[in-house]
């Protein structure tokens, strides 16, 4: 293929080093990737040239601050395609986005209304709108994924009348399975439902336009596309994003306050109570920077070709149950049967091999496919061909010399 990963590796110096005596294969992507030195070069610009609090100063600090950080806005909205930085809203990360949401909206909702999520959810996108559910008398519903990993070709019924709320992952984090979402946005959208799409999977590989999903709001995290940690987006339509009830309140989100009485803020400054995380939103805008001077289609063919490789190789080797698909995604998801995923998960460990095994924070949906866990190998721009070689033959080598004992 005509993209080749060897020549952003020295941009990624952390990937240098060995892992008990191996070189070190990190394939743990899906849970955080690794930051390329544009993202650390601008948290270290920030603290060395221009640290201070942004908005409030009227200083030379902090002006410098507040331009870094409000063009980092900028950047973000433009890397999402936003009609406006004022629908970009800072926040730590996916989770408090969706917490923000569920307890923005919860003034709307009423006994007997719906809240409807998919099977394939992530706890994060789940547990917010369970506990809505509890504290409004509202049903949560889930639209599932069938035995057979597939969605029925008939799933209009699941969005009614009652439908208030639909949340939806843009890609498993778990599986590594697309959801229909046009499709299903478009049902929700029929019924005059909000709808959110969890992107936290989408956005390191594939280009996102939220105005060509028409989605009311799409959330992510820095960390997941090459940027830093405690730091994400809400996006949100103009009209969704106003009805919103704080999170939470405090500075910055004021406009004028007395002791009978708060005025808010326009927005975006209304939902970003506080000193926000301003190093990790600079670290964001030079991550999507550094996505945006790629050709991300072929970075996506790339990743979906070592995905694909992998697949193919413990297919053929037999025993070992796979649950992604075998084309179109960029992670591998398995368990082998009558062996422990801790225990596989040691053994590539010591051998350098860096994946994740567990439930990935989707316990519903473990349920369902009638296993503990999965063991997870995830792929992004920086890894090689010989990588997704190695996760094979160190796995397979593990499998032959746990069968011996």
């Amino acid at each position: 293929m005509a993209f080749d990963p060897l020549l952003l590796r020295p941009l990624f110096p952390i990937l240098a080093q060995s892992a008990y005596g191996h070189p070190l294969t990190y394939l743990d992507n899906a849970a955080t990737t690794q930051k390329p030195l544009p993202v650390l070069d601008a948290i270290q610009d920030y603290y060395r040239n221009i640290n201070a609090n942004v908005h409030r100063g009227a200083h030379f600090l902090s002006d410098r601050a507040t331009n870094r950080f409000e063009q980092a806005r900028d950047t973000v909205a433009s890397f999402i395609n936003a009609p406006e930085q004022s629908h970009v809203i800072w926040t730590k990360g996916t989770t408090e986005s969706i917490n923000t949401l569920a307890y923005g909206l919860e003034h709307l909702l009423e006994k007997g209304d719906e809240i409807l999520i998919t099977s394939l959810e992530h706890h994060a996108n789940l547990v917010p709108w369970q506990q809505l559910a509890f504290r409004t008398g509202a049903r949560l519903r889930i639209l599932p994924l069938t035995s057979n990993g597939e969605w029925e070709p008939e799933f209009r019924h699941y969005f009614t009348d009652r439908t208030r709320i639909f949340a939806a992952t843009h890609i498993s984090n778990a599986i590594g399975v697309s959801t229909p979402l046009q499709i299903m946005l478009d049902h929700a959208k029929q019924q005059g439902a909000f709808t959110l799409v969890d992107g936290a999977q989408a956005v390191a590989h594939y280009p996102v336009d939220v105005q060509a999903l028409d989605c009311d709001f799409y959330v992510f995290s820095g960390h997941k596309m090459y940027g830093p940690t405690g730091v994400g987006v809400l996006y949100g339509k103009s009209h969704a994003l106003e009805v919103l009830l704080p999170y939470q309140t405090g500075g910055e989100m004021v406009r004028h306050v007395s002791y009978q009485a708060t005025e808010f803020n326009i927005l975006p400054y209304r939902l970003e109570a506080g000193t926000p995380h301003i190093e990790g939103v600079i670290g964001l805008a030079a991550a999507c920077d550094f996505l945006c001077s790629q050709d991300r289609l072929a970075l996506l063919a790339w990743e979906q070709s070592l995905a694909s490789h992998v697949y193919s190789r413990l297919h053929k080797a037999g025993g070992i149950d796979i649950y992604s698909p075998e084309k179109n995604t960029t992670l591998v998801s398995l368990s082998v049967p009558h062996m422990h995923l801790l225990d596989l998960n040691a053994y590539l460990d010591s051998q350098g091999v860096a994946v994740r095994a567990g439930s990935h924070c989707a316990h519903p949906l473990m349920a369902q496919l009638g296993v503990a866990g999965t063991l997870r190998a995830s792929f992004a721009c920086y890894n090689t061909m010989a990588e997704a070689n190695r996760f094979c033959d160190v796995l397979l080598d593990a499998i032959d010399l746990l069968n011996d004992e």
